[in-house]
């Protein structure tokens, strides 16, 4: 009977001792499949439900270190809520990247956009009033390469960190865009613009596809210096198929002697400070047939044209389709 009843009893402690187990491991499994859910595209969990999150992906993470177009690192602790251009391209992309707002200053050349004139100036880019920069208390300066080492080592000292854009192609523009678009946490601003530069540009040279020949130019953005290999005017010429007469020259900005201009005997000559009538009255230049069939393009220096094509910012497409119009008509409309 109590052998009997011993048996009973060690029967029931080992079925409990079971049934824990299997309660154990049961909620194990659940315990892990409910992590898993959490980890993959459950977007209902409190912390996703109640907290206004950043996708890392997407937005700019700081503290951001960048390297700028001198080779600089600057490392930026924070996204930068008062910002002050010293270019006019550099206007031109803090606009088109939606920061005007934050924009505190701009140079005295800043004409573009039409609203930048509401923006107070601190002087021009290479001599701009550095006590006037520092009161504004800019959290980032976006310079050129002609900034001033001292006036740049003043506004550090400050506080500010500076950092300078130069593009000398349009991929570099491009690549200036994208940058200023992470320092400022305005990546999907500056991709969209990007993209719509590369469409645009896509679009001109699908259309100069058609053009029967090849066209050569000459450049004079005064006193007869030009546009060569290493400058902006001459990789938009290369990309729009167009001869540049001073691409042997091995420089950005050669200056060109009327003797060499006649020897090359361009097709189209582009002009940013001569007029068409001053080129008429210059000694030799006149005898060229491209002068004397009036095929001369002539932009007056600081208009919308010539900023359009000399501006390492937004618009350098537009100025590519412009210059592409006047050189190919009919070819890339």
């Amino acid at each position: 009977m109590w052998q009997r009843k011993d048996r009973c009893m060690m029967r029931t402690k080992w079925i409990t001792i079971l049934t824990t187990i299997i309660l154990i491991l049961t909620t194990s499994f659940m315990t892990g499949c409910g992590n898993d859910k959490s980890q993959g595209t459950d977007q209902n969990t409190p912390q996703a439900a109640g907290e206004e999150s950043k996708d890392t992906e997407k937005g700019t993470v700081y503290p951001l270190t960048v390297t700028d177009s001198l080779g600089n690192e600057v490392t930026i602790e924070k996204e930068p809520a008062r910002v002050i251009s010293l270019s006019p391209a550099n206007t031109e992309i803090l606009f088109a990247l939606d920061a005007s707002e934050r924009v505190k200053g701009r140079t005295d050349y800043c004409s573009y956009p039409e609203e930048a004139a509401e923006i107070a100036s601190i002087g021009t880019y290479t001599a701009p009033n550095t006590e006037l920069i520092i009161s504004m208390e800019p959290d980032v300066i976006f310079a050129s390469d002609y900034i001033d080492d001292n006036i740049r080592k003043q506004v550090e000292a400050a506080g500010a960190k500076v950092i300078v854009f130069s593009a000398n192609t349009v991929e570099g523009v491009q690549d200036v865009i994208l940058q200023a678009g992470e320092i400022l946490d305005l990546k999907e601003n500056a991709e969209k613009l990007v993209d719509s530069m590369d469409t645009g540009l896509k679009e001109i040279q699908d259309a100069l596809a058609a053009k029967k020949e090849t066209k050569s130019i000459c450049i004079d953005i005064g006193s007869f210096y030009s546009a060569g290999p290493g400058s902006l005017l001459d990789d938009m010429l290369d990309k729009l198929d167009v001869e540049n007469i001073a691409a042997d020259t091995n420089e950005a900005y050669p200056q060109l002697s009327v003797e060499t201009i006649i020897e090359k005997d361009p097709d189209i000559y582009l002009s940013l400070y001569p007029t068409v009538d001053e080129l008429k009255e210059t000694s030799g230049l006149s005898d060229l047939d491209c002068i004397k069939n009036d095929h001369i393009i002539f932009y007056e220096a600081l208009s919308d044209e010539a900023d359009m094509i000399q501006r390492p910012g937004p618009r350098v497409v537009e100025g590519m389709r412009l210059l592409a119009e006047q050189i190919y008509p009919g070819s890339s409309s």
